[in-house]
Formats: C-alpha cells, structure tokens, sequence
C-alpha cells in the first residue's frame, strides 16, 4: 500500500487521523480539496501531535483547510474523533460561508444524523426564515443539554429549557458536536444528549492566519414584494502561535451582520367547529369540521447579527491553561400586518338562525335549521403586532489541566450572563361593523364566512358580490384599540467544575473522579400588552379620539399574495406611526404599581455533581463504566393571582430533587477500519424553571364568557429515563465511510411543554390549569449516515470527483398523556418525526467546488390540545446549492442558494392529516421564499 501523502496533509492530527489517511493511501489526493472557513477540531495535546518535516511547507490556505474531504464540509479532524469516542458522536463543521446560505447555526446542525429543528411561533420566529432551536432525534428541546465549549449556557428565551441558537453565528462557531451517548463525566440532564458549540483556538491551525469573509444575500420573497430584502455580513478572524516552542496560542474572531427578509401566511381565524349540531367536540369529529374565519398575515424581519470571540492557550508539559471569551447579541425587529374575515355580528344585528339547546346545557346560535353550522356575520378585521427580539450572551472560562507520572487534575470556572428582552411589543386592531347581507347592515342576518377549504395549504371565504365590495375596503373599519407590554428575562450562571484522574498502562487504563457546581440567578418581568389598551372612538365603542382607518396610514398595499389575492387587501403599514401613536396614547406610568409588580420573578437554581469513572481496555475492547449524582435545588418568588382575578399574593416556592444515573459505554475497535459501540445510560430532564415557577397568566374572556388561568406547579417531578444504544461503523478511507446505529429509550414522568393542557379544574366559567406530570414514553429508532468518493476507483479523472452522501434516521415513539384527571391518551412524543433525511451530491475539481443537498423531515406531533384534534406540523424539505471557485491561492468566490424549490417553512394542521390548516397562532401555512448569497473568503 502506498503510505506516502501528498500535501496538503495537516501536520497535526490525531492518532485515529493518521490511521485514516495511512487506509486511504493513495486516494487521498483525489479527496482533498480546499475549503475556506472551516476549522480542525480535534483537542490534541502535544505529546499526541507528530509532524514531518520532510513534507514541503503548508500555503496559509492548505494550514487553514487542508483536511477538508471532497463533500465539502466534513474534515478528517471531526471524523477522527468521532472514530475516537467511546460513545456516539456526530460534528459537523459551520464555518463554510462560500456554499452555505445560512447564517444561523440551528439550520447547520440539521445537517447532521437525526437533529431536527423548531421555532417558537408564539414570538413570529418561524417568520425569519430561520429555525431557532435543535433536538437530538426529535426528542423534546427540553430532553438536550446545551454548552458553549462544554460550559452549559443560561436559558433566557422560550418555555423549556432548550437554548435559543439564532443568536449564534458561523462566524464565530467553527463546529457542532452532538454527543448522543454522555458518559458520567457530563451532564445528565440530557435524555436526549449533548449538543455542544465549539469556537476555534489557535492550536486548531498548524501556521498563523488572518482571514477576511464577507458575503451578500437577498431575499426573493421580499424583494418581490418590494420591501427590504437585502442584506450582508462581514467576519474577521486570526491565529498567531507564538513562545520558544510555539506553546502559546491566540485566536480572535469579529462579526457583523445585517439581514432583511419578508414572510407570508395564511390561517383559520379560531379553533374549528364540529359541522353538525351538537355531536360531541371536534376532537370527536375530527372529519367534519368547519373553519370559522380566515385570515392572512404579513411579516417583515430585520435582523442584526453581532458578536466576538477569543481564546488564548498555554500547551506545555506538565500543564495546559486556556481561557475564553464569547459575546454575542441578536436583534430582530419583526411587525406582522394581519387581515382577516372574522365570523361575528355587531351592535344592531341579529342572528336568524334558531336558538339551540346544547347537551348538558347552554344555547348557540351557529347552526341553521338543519343543524350545519352557518355562522352568520363577516367583519373586515385588521390587526398590527411587534415582537421585536433582543438576545445577549456573554461568556467567560478559564481552567487549565495538569498531569505527572500519569496523574492528571483539571480545574476550570464560568461565568455566563444571558438576556431575552422583548421591550416594543405593540398591538393595534382594526375592526367595526360587520357585514350580514340585510340592508343597511341592521336587523337579522343572511350571510357569514363560508370557507373552501378544499386546497389545504389555502382556505379561501365564499362571499357574495355585496360582501366581497364591503370587506375589500380598507377605507373600513376604523382602529380599535392600541397597546404595548414587554417580556424580560435573564440569567447569570457561575459554574465551578474540576476532575483528577490516572492513567495505566494495563486493563485498567483510567480512572476519573470530578465534581461541578453550578449557580443560576434568574430575573424577569412582564406587562401583558392589554393592560395598556386606549381604546378610540368607533361605533362599537366610546372613546375620545377617531381611530384612522388602514387606508389613512402610510404604507404599501401588497399586489401579490401566496398563490392567490385575498378577498381583503394587506397593507403593509409605516411602522413608525404606531410607534407615534404608542408615544401619544399609551402610558405605562399610569399602571399601578400593584399591576407592575405581578409580573416580577426572582428565582435561584443550584446544580452540584460529583461523578467517578474507569476505561478498561481489553486488547481492541475499550469499557467506560461511570456513576454520576446530581443535586438540584430551586426557589423562586413571584405574584400568585387568585382564580376569580381579584387580589392575590406574592408566594415563595422551592423544590430539591436529586437523581443517581449509572452508565456503561464501550466501543470495540479491531482495526482502523471497524468500530462496534454499544451504550446503557440513565438519565433525567429538569422542568422547565417557568413550569416550575412564574406570574399567573390569566386570559381575556372569550365569546362565551370562558376563562383560563395558568399557573406554575413547583411540585413538578424529573423526566427520568434509559438510554439503549448499538452501532457499527466503516472507516474506508477519506471521504468513505459508513456509521449504522440502533436506540431505545424509556421514558416515565413525562411533561408535555408543548401542550394546551396539563391538568385542569372548571369552577364555573373559570378554568386552572397547571402543568403536571404524566405517564410513560419510549422511542426506538435506527439512523444511518455515509460518504462516499468515487476518487480513484474510476479512471475517469472527471468522474473521479463527484461523491454522494447523507443520513437518514426512522423512528417510533409513544407516548401516555395525562390531559387531566380523567383523561389519558396515547400518542407520539413532542417534536419528534418519524423520519428526518439528508441527502447530498458534490463534486471538487481543482480551483471549483459544489454540492447539491436536501433536507427532510417528516411530520411531527407540535402540541396536544383538550377538545380540539392536536396540532401536528407536517413534513418540511429545503433543498440548497454551493458552489465555490478559488480565483488565487488567497481568495475564493463563492455562490450559494437556499430553498432552491420555494417550499414552505411551516405547515400546521389540526389533526394528523393536511385537511385541515391550523389557525395563526400555531403557524398555519407559511412560506419565506429562496435566499441568495454571494461571498468572497479572503486568507492573508
């Protein structure tokens, strides 16, 4: 076999990466392309460091990217250690801005086996384009642990625990390592796994660099639209290694970006109505439904993308020392413009159909004689929100590890402070007399919003010609109401972890023993927005000030629309004349104090861990036994409203639980070539801080009079879990390789954050509802992932350079809801699809590189709901394109596009099937339209 490697071949790799590059022997020429923007990171120590200096001299381009494989994005670094691990673990490096559009780390991650995405839609999130949290295998976010070079983050945004990742740049973020088996050396409050974001360090690289990336993108759906659609990002990064043996290392990395894009959706107004009269709930009915209303919402997004990074590292023997800082910041202003036909009659209209008699008591008036339900009135609706998004992160590590005669002690310290702030959150409603088919608008009523909902991505009213010419006016209604409120939330976490260890040369090679501390402040407030509401003069309500209509704002009346016009224009209104009116009408001082102080929190959460494991090494047989004990401990205060919603007192809560979970990982490796892994774990997952502890949240009433309050529940139990893992992998060389995995877990405890209902008690009109543990859960799946390089089995020099991979992961879960006292049911767990694939065609060629890549996945269950069917989200596929050409030896050009086929971002439903779209507030059926990017990447 021909051991000779031709440059480019990194000087610095691992023992596993030397195996891998001596297996693919001569290939290795034809696998090797250079990359820009992408990092090794593979942690070696010096003493695992070889080099060769009869290998000619790396070029600044070849020391930055020499280990790239032919796909484009994977390295030899991040294949070796995942050869390396005792458990499983996937990376997948982010840095390759010249053929990838996206400039959010969570749309990166779904590039790797079995991670999937989601968004908070209660905040419009999903309206940027950009998916905002990661899940290992579908699991709940709330099931992963989330680390920033193995620090464990704040969590400052959202109702579980997951760690909000638009924030993250691949600026600044050089890889993503998914750990799906932590051994008892990491966390385990992690049933799902570990997803950690690693930053470069100087030591990543084998000579010193200064890179410049600068890219542009536009945005097709925006631009079309003729709003703001254009946008652009700078990052500069550099290492120098300096010291008599070049032990010292700096890496410093700046970023900034700013991103314009526009989305459009459409949406049942309210939850469904059973067709036929008095039949059960709609659950029950879940084939013959009605919609009642229709609307269409608008949305522009201007993103802000800013941050730094540094590391400094010290390698010597006996001691290793490092520090790191990180700061980052996410600014979104988002407005949505809504229009909507709303079912409803106003003042001096009457309903014609028959009063009718309810089950169980109670009357309605929305079904005719016949009993379909014909809901009577149309009112031309409008409706105006902000959800404005400010994200800060700061963080700061220093530690250093020592070892002596084969005794190791490693000590470290963090600190972190994180922020979610939401301080411009205005409403403003437009809506007025209704339209109901009689002259003049009075006396009884003969037509409402009948909705055609046989395209399922596009519920469209039946209107009469009179209805139609009354609602298409934005001459009418006049404004109802404006309004603001705010959201805050942060948290300071210090953390304190350590370890001692020894290393053998025997069956027993290590022992470790470590311990962490870990505490969390926490500080939030909010004022919801109808505490503020003016209210302006209509003629459905009093007031001082005539509220203008659409047609007296500034703005632009959108032309085109999704795939047809709506009945009702959308006007796109300036933005700044809400803000004016807010100025103008709203006073936050003149909320009481009392009011203000019912949205306060003050909580505090303590972590301690202490931990003991050992690797035996039986010839090829490696076996990492461990044992871990966390203790957690929280308290909280906050304003406890009574149930009726008059008075209340603030309460002091707190909970200590802690949690023993034994785990045993090993990994048989009978050549460079095969790896057999197998993996027992037990683990637990945290209630989310806010399930636990938080302001009561109480809602307006709704038509008939109902009320919900919510509360906390701070006698939540953990998820508890165990983990069964087992998989096999090939090695074939570079850019060839195979890795199959089986899993099962078992789940008990279980919450559903995602859900509309936990546990409920009706006391007349009111219901309370308070999260709660439930029953039991399991997931079994296989996942598969490949590379392949066609390289010198061809002798076609052309063909030679084309390759194929992707990743695939099928699963089952099962889950037993307890949706109150009395009613448990069966179905999948939360966020986790069936199915999630990637597939990716790619080729290299001296100075131009490319691929081609899809990604999938499958139908998911997003929130169990009590009387109506649940929400599912249905299958989503993106397919991307890159292609690179290396103009000189120190820059590259680069061209990427995302969303190539204009798929839809979101598609909601009620119910399983795509019969019947979801209304607003879960989604319903959204689209952000294709990105294009231009980029220049610049070596020095």
């Amino acid at each position: 076999m021909n051991t000779t490697l031709p440059m480019p071949v990194r000087r610095q790799r691992s023992r596993a990466l030397a195996l891998l590059t001596h297996v693919a022997g001569g290939a290795l020429a034809a696998a090797i392309v250079v990359v820009p923007g992408t990092a090794a990171f593979a942690q070696t120590s010096p003493a695992a460091t070889t080099t060769d200096d009869t290998l000619p001299k790396e070029t600044v381009s070849e020391a930055i990217t020499g280990d790239i494989v032919v796909n484009g994005r994977r390295q030899q670094t991040a294949l070796a250690e995942e050869h390396d691990a005792v458990g499983v673990i996937d990376i997948v490096t982010t840095g390759d801005v010249a053929i990838h559009s996206q400039t959010g780390i969570a749309d990166l991650a779904k590039q790797l086996p079995g991670i999937s995405v989601s968004r908070d839609q209660g905040r419009n999130q999903s309206a940027t384009g950009e998916a905002q949290y990661v899940s290992i295998r579908g699991f709940d976010t709330g099931y992963n642990a989330y680390t920033l070079d193995g620090l464990r983050l704040p969590q400052v945004a959202g109702s579980s625990r997951a760690i909000s990742l638009n924030l993250f740049s691949p600026f600044a973020v050089g890889a993503i390592a998914v750990d799906k088996t932590p051994g008892a050396a990491k966390d385990s409050d992690s049933i799902a796994g570990i997803i950690d974001l690693r930053t470069p360090t100087a030591f990543d690289f084998s000579t010193d660099f200064t890179r410049a990336r600068v890219l542009a993108q536009g945005a097709q759906l925006a631009l079309d639209r003729k709003q703001k659609g254009f946008g652009g990002a700078v990052g500069i990064d550099a290492a120098r290694r300096f010291g008599s043996d070049h032990q010292f290392g700096v890496y410093v990395a700046g970023y900034y970006e700013e991103r314009a894009n526009a989305a459009e959706s459409t949406a049942v107004q309210n939850d469904y109505k059973t067709t036929a009269f008095d039949v059960g709930t709609p659950r029950a009915n879940g084939d013959a439904l009605s919609a009642d209303g229709v609307q269409w919402n608008f949305y522009n997004n201007e993103i802000k993308r800013y941050g730094a990074t540094g590391s400094l590292d010290y390698h010597g023997d006996p001691v290793e020392l490092f520090a790191r800082v990180n700061y980052a910041t996410y600014l979104n202003t988002n407005t949505m413009n809504q229009t909507g036909l709303r079912n409803e009659l106003t003042r001096g209209q009457t309903n014609s159909n028959p009063v009718r008699t309810l089950t169980g008591g109670g009357t309605t008036q929305a079904y005719n004689a016949a009993g379909v339900y014909t809901p009577l009135g149309i009112n031309p609706a409008s409706y105006f929100r902000t959800e404005d998004v400010e994200q800060e992160l700061f963080s700061a590590q220093i530690g250093g590890k020592a070892h002596w005669n084969g005794f190791t002690a490693s000590l470290e310290g963090a600190y972190a402070d994180g922020r979610f702030d939401q301080p411009q959150r205005i409403e403003a409603a437009f809506r007025g007399i209704a339209y109901n088919g009689a002259a003049n608008n009075t006396g009884a009523a003969t037509q409402g919003v009948v909705v055609d909902l046989s395209n399922p991505k596009s519920p469209r009213p039946v209107l009469s010609s009179g209805a139609s010419a009354y609602v298409s006016s934005l001459d009418r209604p006049s404004q109802l109401y404006i309004q603001q409120g705010y959201d805050y939330l942060s948290e300071v976490k210090k953390t304190v972890k350590g370890s001692i260890g020894w290393d053998g040369t025997g069956v027993l090679t290590n022992v470790a023993i470590g311990g962490l501390y870990e505490d969390s402040d926490r500080d939030g407030r909010s004022l919801a927005p109808d505490i503020t509401r003016y209210r302006f003069l209509t003629p459905l309500q009093n007031g001082t000030v005539q509220g203008p209509t659409i047609n007296q704002y500034n703005g632009h009346v959108l032309t085109d629309f999704l795939d047809y016009y709506p009945s009702r224009g959308i006007k796109v209104l300036d933005r700044s004349q809400l803000d004016s009116q807010v100025s103008q009408y709203v006073n936050q001082s003149l909320v009481s104090p009392t009011v203000i102080n019912q949205g306060l929190l003050k909580g505090n959460e303590k972590r301690k861990a202490a931990y003991a494991t050992a690797t035996l090494t039986i010839g090829t047989l490696e076996v990492m036994p461990g044992l871990r004990y966390e203790d957690n401990s929280f308290r909280a205060r906050y304003f406890s409203t009574n149930a009726n919603g008059v008075g209340g007192n603030f309460v002091d809560a707190g909970r200590d639980y802690d949690h023993l979970d034994p785990s045993l990982l090993a990994a048989w490796k009978p050549d460079a070539r095969f790896v057999v892994r197998g993996a027992v774990r037990s683990s637990y997952a945290r209630p989310a801080f806010d399930q636990l502890a938080g302001p009561t949240q109480r809602s307006e009433a709704d038509s008939s009079g109902n009320i919900t309050v919510t509360r906390p529940n701070p006698n939540l139990k953990p998820v508890e879990a165990w983990s069964y893992d087992a998989g096999v992998e090939y090695y074939g060389g570079v850019g060839r390789y195979l890795q199959v995995a089986l899993y099962y877990k078992t789940l008990k405890n279980i919450l559903v954050p995602t859900g509309t209902r936990s546990i409920g008690d009706t006391v007349g009109s009111v219901t309370t509802i308070q999260p709660a543990n439930g029953r039991d859960g399991n997931a079994r799946g296989i996942e598969a992932s490949g590379r392949f390089t066609i390289g010198d089995m061809l002798a076609s020099k052309f063909l030679g350079n084309f390759g194929v991979g992707g990743n695939i992961t099928y699963q089952h879960t099962e889950a037993n809801y307890q949706i109150s006292a009395t009613d448990i049911r069966k179905s999948t767990l939360p966020q986790a699809p069936n199915l999630i694939y990637n597939a990716e065609i790619f080729y290299a060629a001296g100075q131009f590189r490319t691929n081609l890549s899809y990604n999938y996945t499958g139908r998911f269950l997003a929130s169990v709901q009590d009387s109506q069917p649940d929400i599912y989200v249905q299958p989503i596929g993106e397919m991307n394109f890159g292609l690179a050409f290396a103009a000189t030896e120190n820059l590259e050009i680069g061209v990427a596009a995302r969303n190539l086929l204009d798929q839809h971002t979101y598609w909601a439903t009620v119910g399983k099937s795509e019969r019947y779209i979801s209304n607003d507030r879960n989604g319903g059926y959204m689209n952000t339209g294709r990105v294009f990017q231009f980029s220049l990447t610049m070596k020095m």
